[in-house]
């Protein structure tokens, strides 16, 4: 007789069940299977495994470490507000969910009736409840979570519905510890990735403020929401030295609550206790009675913490050689997940090697400032290069990288020769002396560094272990020897000139033998006259030029007519104009300005001078007023020689003057233009000059309008 299979026996309506009770809990595992977050193993048991266990509704809760506490993560079906209560209760709780945890078995309850009376307490909450199934989430003969199952309606569990609902359970289980392997797994690539990244930081300057604010920036939101350091000033006072936020808006919001909220000593919690005490502060959920007791009566920091969010803070010491140095916070607030013992001891970690840092970067600080301070202080103060006996560069500092335009991270470690490769020419003429010899007299010689020409004065010290020479840029005061040197040369021919012109002209007149007509003698005279106001306006500029450099000029403001001002200087100038120049004064309704009548006529006369002088061939000059911005603008143009691009700057400088070659011969003391300035610029004043070669130049006065 051949014997029948159980499957041949069951009824064909009980197949099919099984079947589709088979497919829905294969359609959970393919969701199970594809969570790679915790949160998605919770989406898809509330969901896929909802619809396989036939439930109305379902909740999963987990147990804390210390196996005290229940906490809901997530629920699906049941009416708003039911779990309030829930949310968070004791494993000791006279619960289903408490039962099950305390038993590890699963727990199914047929009806309402029989929920209450198992679970007095539950008397009267829910009464649209019906059948209930707890099921616990087992790992390795331990209870670490649960999955209640509501139904809506009474029902007897068979043994494959109970079958099918422990399996469901099972697989939650064991997807929500894959997915918690995989997320700790990923934590840790992240936490290892984030230290050498920071430890890369944190060895890359020992501009230790700088650092630890790009630190804090790094942490942001990686670690953190918040990140804020604050170090121990040298007084001991607390010093917030960076805080960040991704909204620059809150930074300063925080900045300002700093400000307000400052720390203080003897606080219970926070940076004042840390640092105080040395001790780190971890709370991977910050207790409500811990921010009621910091915020105390304060109605507005009460709502700011609210609205920030806050719920979960790390808070360690940067410490170095026993000493607490400042304090590390991270704040995890918004959507920052809470944090864990895993985070706390990365916290540690980091604030370990950020005390380390501060301290080796304050160590170096103070060794550098000692070491260089007493070499340049022994020795000399201007640029100093200190070489060693192998002509390696070991000190360069900023007076010397001015002088040479090569940065000390360009000369320091590196053979002096390959940093100025004329060096050794330049060290040839510096005599070298030994401390406690007279100091030989310091050499001045040309240099060509960079394409620039210098000339230094150069001093050097031989101290037993190597050079240090002392240099000085003089490249301004041998070109201003040099101009004064040009300057007697030029002014003694431009005195003697007219000098030569009148003795002349004078011997001449008084010679007997030579009968002179009237007109004669009035041609004589009026050239004794010219070159004598000629000798006349030479002496003023000397003397002038040496009231500016001792700050002896007396300038006296009041308002004046720029109009009538510039009139009278034009018809000054018209009583001797040139043939071929053309000179007139366009006023576009100019304002009364502040200034020194007589200094603006002065200036106004030596600029129109100077258009005529160096319009040898003729043109139009013209005086134009007008006004832009509240000054008035004074602009006195032509169309001659004009001033080469290369020269215009240095043609206000005092003794310059232009090479004779470029103006056909025309030149001056080479103080005029240096007056101009002077005198414009004491009147609150600017003197500007646009020119182009060959066709003119523009001199522009602007100065303030009157009211």
């Amino acid at each position: 007789m051949k014997l029948q299979s159980e499957r041949d026996v069951l009824p064909a309506e009980s197949l099919e069940d099984a079947a589709d009770r088979a497919y829905r809990l294969q359609r959970v595992s393919e969701r199970l299977a594809e969570a790679l977050t915790p949160q998605q193993v919770l989406d898809a048991v509330l969901t896929e495994g909802l619809r396989a266990a036939e439930a109305r509704a379902g909740a999963i809760g987990a147990i804390s470490e210390d196996g005290e506490t229940i906490e809901l993560l997530a629920q699906r079906g049941y009416r708003e507000h039911v779990l309030d209560d829930y949310a968070r209760f004791p494993v000791s709780a006279d619960l289903p969910m408490s039962h099950v945890a305390k038993t590890g078995k699963p727990l199914f309850i047929t009806s309402q009736q029989e929920r209450n009376a198992l679970f007095p307490s539950l008397s009267g909450r829910g009464d649209d409840g019906h059948a209930l199934a707890v099921l616990p989430l087992t790992l390795e003969g331990r209870v670490v979570g649960l999955l209640g199952l509501s139904f809506g309606e009474d029902m007897e569990f068979s043994e494959s519905r109970r079958r099918m609902k422990i399996t469901l359970a099972r697989q939650a289980a064991l997807a929500l510890e894959r997915t918690r392997l995989y997320e700790a797994e990923r934590a840790a690539r992240e936490r290892f990735a984030f230290i050498a990244e920071a430890s890369e930081l944190l060895s890359s300057s020992m501009e230790y403020e700088e650092t630890l604010a790009r630190l804090a920036q790094l942490a942001v939101p990686r670690l953190a929401d918040w990140c804020a350091i604050d170090m121990v000033g040298e007084e001991g006072e607390i010093e917030r030295l960076v805080v960040a936020h991704e909204d620059p808006e809150k930074v300063r919001w925080a900045r300002e609550l700093q400000r307000r909220y400052p720390p203080e000593a003897g606080d219970p919690h926070g940076v004042a206790h840390v640092i105080g005490t040395g001790e780190p502060e971890f709370f991977p959920k910050i207790p409500p009675e811990l921010l009621a007791e910091s915020i105390g009566d304060n109605e507005e920091l009460r709502r700011i913490v609210t609205e920030l969010g806050i719920h979960s803070s790390l808070c360690v010491p940067l410490s170095a050689r026993g000493r607490v140095l400042g304090a590390l916070t991270l704040i995890a607030a918004e959507a920052h997940a809470p944090y864990t013992e895993a985070d706390f001891a990365l916290a540690l970690e980091l604030a370990r090697r950020a005390g380390i840092l501060v301290d080796n970067a304050r160590l170096f600080q103070e060794a550098e400032r000692g070491a260089n301070a007493a070499r340049a202080l022994d020795y000399v103060a201007d640029g100093v290069v200190l070489l060693d006996l192998e002509g390696v560069v070991r000190h360069w500092n900023p007076a010397a990288a001015a002088i040479t335009g090569i940065t000390e991270e360009q000369a320091l470690g590196k053979p002096v020769q390959d940093v100025v490769p004329i060096w050794e020419s330049l060290a040839s003429h510096v005599p070298l002396v030994r401390p406690g010899e007279q100091a030989a007299r310091p050499v001045t010689i040309p240099l060509t560094i960079q394409d620039r020409e210098l000339w230094v004065s150069a001093s050097g010290v031989d101290f037993g272990e190597g050079t240090v020479y002392a240099l000085s840029d003089v490249t301004d005061e041998h070109a201003l020897e040099t101009a004064r040197a040009e300057f007697v040369a030029t002014a003694s021919h431009e005195l003697r000139t007219p000098l030569a012109a009148v003795y002349g002209a004078i011997r001449t007149v008084r010679r007997e033998d030579i009968e002179l007509g009237d007109d004669e003698q009035a041609t004589f005279l009026e050239m004794i006259e010219g070159e004598t106001a000629r000798l006349s306006q030479i002496v003023d500029q000397i003397l002038l030029a040496g009231q500016l450099d001792a700050d002896a000029i007396e300038i006296e403001l009041d308002e004046c007519d720029p109009a009538g001002v510039a009139s009278s200087v034009i018809e000054s100038a018209s009583l001797h104009l040139p043939e071929g120049i053309s000179l007139r004064l366009t006023a576009n309704g100019a304002r009364r300005i502040v200034c020194d009548e007589n200094k603006l006529r002065q200036v106004l006369t030596n600029l129109v001078d100077n258009a005529i002088k160096y319009s040898p061939e003729g043109g139009d000059v013209e005086v134009r007023l007008d006004s832009e911005n509240g000054d008035c603008l004074i602009e006195v143009a032509d169309e001659g020689l004009g001033i080469p691009s290369s020269e215009v700057e240095r043609i206000f400088e005092k003794f310059y003057r232009l090479d004779p070659q470029q103006t056909r011969g025309v030149g001056g003391s080479g103080l005029g233009l240096y007056i101009c300035r002077e005198l414009v610029e004491r009147m609150n004043g600017r003197l500007e000059v646009d020119s182009e070669p060959g066709r003119g130049s523009r001199f522009t006065v602007a100065l303030p309008a009157g009211d």
